[in-house]
């Protein structure tokens, strides 16, 4: 792997923002170093992480100023006056005022998409079945859409397809073309547990069902585990080949089980678990905490993330058990109302 600081000689503060967008895959070795240049980056183009990190003296990336993921639903995240975004993402607005996310370099969220997906699921082709009919139907710039409709066209065979109700889902899989490419199915959680409730499904033995976790319009709980069960029994596959994606608007890169509840994020994202009332202090292991992430994707809006997601840290990774309310959270209110 080439090394960005192979010269000793090289100033950090020579590396630039483009020069970080190119080779945040490379991050293994040197994300500190990245990582400290992605937030004197952003300190400088964002209003708003300018206004919560002043004063910061940075050491590594642990003790970087962790914006709660509320910041995102307000104007400032990015200096629209200089900058201007290719895209922006949108949440699904449940609950209240909707998250924004500006994306000033498409190309690195996309990278960062196939990237991941292909070192989780392998280089090969599939005939990937995606059903996310309230996302379709409500014509929102969602990230997960423009995820799974590139994943489609990078990693998935012509017959790949997006279903709005289950007579198109069993449409796309009977479809006749390259029936040796695995099935996958990509959905929401409770979309899918809707699915398999209302009747059963034979998917083949190599098919792969990924759930992305999208539970926040449902009155209903159920733990993962017995999500994935239920899923797996539904679909007639076994339990090791449902998987779970975690992602947001907010973020630009995703996490991925790998066969159970543990979630592991690409190696240009770091993870920490905190104290709710102390985000600057780290929980031990197997403790619960608020899910703290500093992506390298993330370049050009905000990499250090304080998410509103209950999490245990876990062999390497973290299992999500739930969601803390936002007046809990320190830190929260100094963005509630965001300068005029």
């Amino acid at each position: 792997m080439a090394d960005l600081f192979a010269d000793p000689q090289v100033p950090r503060r020579s590396m630039t923002a483009a020069e970080i967008g190119r080779r945040f895959q490379e991050a293994e070795a040197r994300f500190d170093d990245m990582a400290e240049a992605a937030f004197e980056h952003q300190r400088e183009w964002s209003p708003t992480y300018r206004r919560f990190a002043a004063g910061h003296k940075w050491s590594d990336w642990t003790t970087a100023p962790f914006l709660p993921v509320e910041a995102f639903k307000w104007p400032g995240i990015i200096d629209s006056k200089s900058q201007r975004p290719e895209v922006v993402f949108s949440s699904s607005g449940t609950g209240g005022k909707q998250s924004r996310h500006p994306v000033i370099d498409l190309s690195i969220y996309e990278r960062s998409v196939v990237a991941h997906f292909e070192e989780v699921f392998g280089g090969g082709a599939f005939r990937i079945a995606a059903h996310l009919p309230t996302y379709r139907r409500s014509g929102e710039t969602s990230s997960l859409l423009h995820m799974v409709d590139l994943l489609m066209r990078r990693s998935g065979t012509p017959e790949s397809g997006s279903a709005l109700d289950e007579a198109e889902f069993d449409e796309i899989l009977c479809r006749k073309g390259n029936e040796d490419a695995p099935v996958m199915v990509f959905g929401t959680a409770f979309g899918l547990l809707d699915m398999v409730e209302k009747r059963s499904w034979r998917l083949p033995p190599t098919a792969v069902v990924v759930e992305t976790g999208g539970m926040k319009t449902y009155r209903r709980n159920i733990a993962r585990r017995d999500l994935h069960e239920r899923l797996a029994e539904g679909f007639g596959i076994t339990r090791d080949r449902v998987m779970s994606e975690y992602g947001m608007c907010e973020l630009l890169s995703q996490c991925y089980t790998r066969g159970g509840e543990i979630y592991y994020p690409p190696s240009w994202m770091r993870f920490r678990v905190v104290d709710v009332e102390d985000p600057d202090r780290e929980v031990e292991g197997g403790y619960t905490g608020l899910l703290a992430l500093f992506d390298l994707a993330n370049l050009h809006s905000v990499s250090a993330i304080l998410t509103s997601d209950l999490a245990i840290q876990r062999s390497g990774g973290f299992e999500l058990v739930g969601r803390a309310d936002a007046a809990e959270i320190r830190g929260c209110n100094f963005l509630v109302q965001p300068d005029q």
